[in-house]
């Protein structure tokens, strides 16, 4: 289920289901991060947003979790990550032998739907259940839009401070290559300032040495 109507999902599955002889599987699936951010995420920040994804699917789950027991309902929590949301669902309805699937439809414009693809629309066309697909409000109407609101503004901030992070770690390593690339330019300076002082004193040792040999040379003649 999405966050903007899986809330509708929910209350529409427990108010017709029967709850003494059916067992609910609540199923929580995020988009894997490398889908939205890979081209220019690092390593390092795809894990930490699967890590925010992971927490925020375990929040879900624990709130509805909660919910289902207080009104006496048998139930599964499951979660998982997925470039398809719609194709892992059914494959749980094939695993689990589940008979019907409640879902919500999530919010986005008809481009983004062209090109991303529905997963309520996949799971209609794909599930092998029957599958019903919520779009209205079912339940109090403050419960959806607060909780919402409180979760997307929880994750927005988690997703911030780690983009803040990773543009810290970038700005570090820059900062460290900058000192580095310095420290081996006037390595290399003072090395061919060395070599040139070297030959500068072996040309005049060089030059030394045969001042003495000429000067030998003259004695010796002056001698014979």
């Amino acid at each position: 289920s999405t966050q903007s109507t899986g809330s509708y999902a929910f209350n529409y599955a427990t108010e017709y289901m029967d709850k003494v002889h059916d067992h609910l599987y609540l199923f929580n699936v995020h988009d894997e991060p490398t889908v939205v951010y890979g081209g220019y995420a690092t390593p390092e920040l795809i894990q930490s947003l699967h890590d925010v994804e992971e927490k925020r699917s375990k929040k879900i789950l624990v709130h509805y979790g909660h919910k289902a027991k207080e009104l006496g309902i048998k139930y599964t929590m499951m979660k998982g990550s997925a470039s398809n949301a719609g194709e892992l669902i059914c494959k749980a309805v094939k695993q689990y032998h589940i008979n019907n699937v409640v879902t919500g439809r999530r919010e986005m414009g008809e481009v983004k739907r062209f090109f991303v693809g529905s997963t309520s629309k996949y799971i209609v066309e794909n599930a092998d259940c029957n599958v019903i697909v919520v779009k209205i409000p079912v339940g109090p109407e403050e419960e959806h839009t607060e909780k919402s609101k409180i979760i997307q503004a929880e994750e927005s901030e988690r997703i911030r401070r780690l983009v803040e992070v990773e543009e810290e770690h970038k700005k570090d390593e820059a900062e460290r290559k900058a000192i580095l690339e310095k420290v081996k330019a006037d390595e290399e300076r003072e090395r061919a300032e060395r070599i040139a002082d070297e030959a500068h004193h072996s040309k005049e040792r060089i030059d030394k040495l045969i001042h003495v040999f000429t000067f030998q040379e003259e004695l010796k003649k002056k001698v014979t």
